[in-house]
């Protein structure tokens, strides 16, 4: 009797990890964000980005369509992003200047300019997804939004390459999209150069500018990532494996026991 008990133990187990395993919410596994990519707030705080503003407008500039709100900042300050939550989109708080936003990091690169709102819209945000898939999904989106069709106000040229870029003494290997929009009758053309971390996904380098009456430039440069100093993220994989360890060792032993 002890010994069917002891069999049946060790399947109930084995099942359990069978269903539970996969349903371990471990952002490695649900989606394509680096690992370092993590939300959070409060006592447990999620990963915080930093960027130096290299260059920037010297007025004002709004925050929305139909907000009040205006930022500015100075050369030599940073700006600062803080995540909250990481789904389809990275939500979190930003910092840029005078302004503290809470937002998604595509609002956040609609806001900034960095990306072309072409027909087909280009923002990749402030972290992209680091898969094959994924940049290539972006790359093709990029080249859409400078497409040269009817209706596309933002039409012009999107180049995208590998690059190594060095940034305060580290070489990141980056994608770089660089973006310039045809002539316009008024004001000058945008242009707009963006460079992300193919391990971290995160933007290391970015240089966007245009005239439409005020003229518009914004440079920033990867300053520091700050990750959580816990987190179970990317640790839950090995939590699992770790549990299937010990069923194993479980039924060798158990296996022993039936021998004898």
């Amino acid at each position: 009797m002890r010994s069917r008990t002891t069999t049946s133990s060790v399947l109930v187990a084995l099942l359990v990890v069978m269903l539970v395993a996969p349903a371990i919410p471990s952002r490695a596994l649900m989606m394509s964000y680096s690992p370092v990519i993590q939300g959070g707030s409060g006592a447990s705080a999620g990963t915080v980005i930093e960027w130096n503003v290299t260059d920037c407008p010297d007025v004002p500039f709004s925050w929305g369509w139909s907000s009040d709100e205006k930022w500015l900042t100075t050369p030599g300050e940073k700006m600062v992003f803080s995540i909250e939550n990481v789904t389809d989109d990275i939500e979190g708080i930003l910092t840029i200047g005078n302004l503290t936003v809470n937002a998604n990091d595509t609002s956040i690169a609609r806001e900034l300019v960095l990306g072309v709102w072409g027909k087909t819209q280009f923002f990749p945000g402030l972290v992209i997804e680091t898969d094959s898939k994924s940049i290539n999904a972006l790359n093709e989106t990029a080249y859409a939004a400078a497409a040269r069709v009817k209706g596309n106000y933002l039409n012009g040229t999107m180049e995208s390459r590998y690059e190594d870029i060095a940034v305060r003494g580290h070489t990141y290997s980056c994608i770089v999209f660089d973006y310039e929009q045809d002539p316009t009758p008024y004001g000058e053309s945008q242009r707009t150069t963006l460079a992300y971390d193919t391990e971290s996904g995160v933007l290391v380098w970015a240089n966007s500018s245009y005239s439409f009456g005020t003229p518009y430039v914004l440079t920033l440069e990867l300053a520091r990532i700050v990750t959580p100093a816990t987190g179970l993220g990317p640790v839950l994989p090995l939590v699992v494996v770790g549990v299937v360890a010990v069923v194993v060792v479980a039924v060798m032993v158990a296996t022993r026991v039936l021998r004898r």
